[in-house]
């Protein structure tokens, strides 16, 4: 079961989230402001981020800044109940995947979700097209120089 970690103060959201994720085969783990999300992010293993924007003690984007600095690849999802253009902007500037207004719909954030985790088995294979592309281009001169020094051996 895929790991979601939620940072959110707002126990009603935490409560629905808990309830919700796990019916769609996720295990949410619940940090209640940026500087414990933080914490349970360096802690911990994560498939997704879901984070607030207005949160005490730091707030969602800040806490998205610094995960960033550490994992530039993590799906997050920005979700906020004070929506703007500015903090919009901003979240998708700083790296969230999606941008989320409060009231969750659900199937939205679950559809979301999904194209999470399909991005990052996209972002998977092609690094893993790009390693065999690296090792091909070094491999492919090497085989056809060595080949060249067996031939004139053998002449």
């Amino acid at each position: 079961m895929e790991r979601i970690l939620v940072v959110e103060d707002d126990e009603g959201i935490q409560e629905l989230l808990v309830e919700t994720l796990p019916r769609l085969g996720y295990e949410p783990v619940i940090a209640d402001n940026g500087k414990m999300g933080l914490e349970t992010f360096q802690s911990q293993n994560f498939a997704i981020i879901i984070t607030d924007v207005r949160m005490p003690k730091m707030d969602g984007l800040t806490m998205l800044k610094e995960i960033r600095k550490q994992d530039p690849k993590i799906p997050i999802i920005v979700i906020t109940g004070y929506p703007s253009v500015d903090t919009a902007v901003e979240s998708l500037v700083e790296g969230a995947d999606y941008y989320l207004v409060k009231p969750i719909n659900m199937v939205d954030l679950e559809a979301k979700i999904k194209k999470s985790f399909e991005k990052r088995k996209i972002q998977k294979a092609l690094a893993s097209i790009k390693l065999t592309n690296i090792i091909l281009v070094v491999l492919i001169p090497a085989w056809i120089l060595f080949g060249f020094f067996l031939a004139r051996f053998f002449e």
